[in-house]
This record gives C-alpha cells, structure tokens and sequence, in this order.
C-alpha cells in the first residue's frame, strides 16, 4: 500500500509532461503557423536515412527535469513542458538526430572497411 502512492504521482507527473509538450506544440504552432507537432518526428538526413523517434530528449526530459524544480511537481511538469516545446519546436531533435546519425554511417563505414 505504501508503493501505490508515489507510484500513481510519477505516473502522474509523466503523463502531465506529456500533455504539457502536446499543449506546448499546439501553442507554437498556432503561434508561428507552422505544422502541428505530433508525438513522433520524422526526419530525413542529408545521406538519405529516415529517423522516426519521439523527441524525448529536447522535449520530454526537460519537462520532467522541471518537475523537480518545485511543488506541486505536476505543475511544474505541465508548464515545463508548454516551456520547453513552445520555444524550441523540433528543430534541436532534429540536429541530435542528423549528429548521431552521421556517427553511426560513419561507424558501420568503418566496419565494413576493415579487414576481417
């Protein structure tokens, strides 16, 4: 009984961070007329390799990071992640992306190079 407590309050602060980068997706992008956000992106790199993810990372982390900032941590969640997708969009996932991509041609170029 004691473990179903905090329990439900991290799946609560998860779930309202969630919510708060979908709210946060809407506002940017009926600020900035662009396309709305999904949960997912999909991103082509420049040597033609398509990355399907969701932005977790820019996004979905720092909402949760916020959730320690303060009390009610839910609150913090929520507004975290309006803050976090409304000012960034998709463009820093996207870098992340085209980076660890770019790595990992070149790793598997590397292997495929070497000598058995």
């Amino acid at each position: 009984m004691r473990l179903i407590k905090p329990v439900r309050k991290v799946i609560g602060v998860v779930c309202v961070a969630a919510a708060g980068t979908w709210v946060g997706a809407q506002l940017r992008s009926s600020l900035t007329g662009g396309e709305v956000q999904s949960l997912s992106i999909r991103h082509t790199t420049a040597r033609g390799q398509t990355i399907t993810n969701t932005p977790v990372v820019t996004q979905f982390y720092p909402a949760l990071l916020a959730a320690g900032l303060g009390k009610p941590r839910w609150l913090y969640a929520f507004l975290g992640g309006i803050a976090v997708t409304a000012l960034l969009g998709d463009r820093w996932e996207h870098q992340l992306w085209e980076r660890l991509a770019d790595r990992f041609a070149d790793a598997t170029a590397e292997a495929e190079e070497a000598p058995a």
